[in-house]
């Protein structure tokens, strides 16, 4: 079956998750899916990989949550405020008011454990398109700025 992947360049996903087996099953998985995948398994991590590379979505392991995950989320908002966020959740995972915090925060969806790789990739594509309709807005909000101080409508 063929997924949808943007061609202008690979997606770069950001997988935060505790649980090695996890998240390199899940690294590997979407590497043969033409992803370009960074791997972290702390949020002190998770923020120097951002700090360096153009990540587009971050995969957020539920287990974060219990460290702080949330606040990892808001991070990732104020540092890189157009790289969306897709929480990955155990069905007995974090509550609904934690789940409904996060997309507060930012996040672009949240799918429950264990999930169908289809849907997965259906949903980082979706939030790669939203980043990328979020930059080209951005871009286009830039050029249309009058230029110099003294311009008037």
């Amino acid at each position: 079956m063929e997924h949808l992947v943007l061609t202008d360049s690979k997606t770069k996903l950001l997988i935060v998750e505790i649980d090695d087996a996890f998240r390199r099953h899940l690294a590997e998985r979407l590497r043969a899916e033409n992803f370009k995948i960074y791997e972290a398994c702390q949020d002190t991590e998770a923020r120097q990989i951002l700090q360096r590379k153009i990540i587009d979505v971050v995969l957020l392991g539920s287990c974060e949550f219990k460290q702080g995950g949330l606040m990892l989320l808001k991070d990732i908002k104020e540092l890189k405020p157009l790289t969306e966020v897709i929480l990955m959740t155990p069905a007995d995972g974090p509550s609904l008011f934690a789940s409904i915090q996060a997309m507060k925060l930012g996040a672009f969806d949240d799918l429950h454990i264990p999930f169908d790789m289809n849907q997965l990739i259906e949903r980082i594509t979706a939030a790669r398109q939203k980043k990328s309709e979020r930059e080209n807005a951005k871009k286009t909000t830039i050029q249309d700025k009058p230029q110099g101080s003294d311009a008037r409508e």
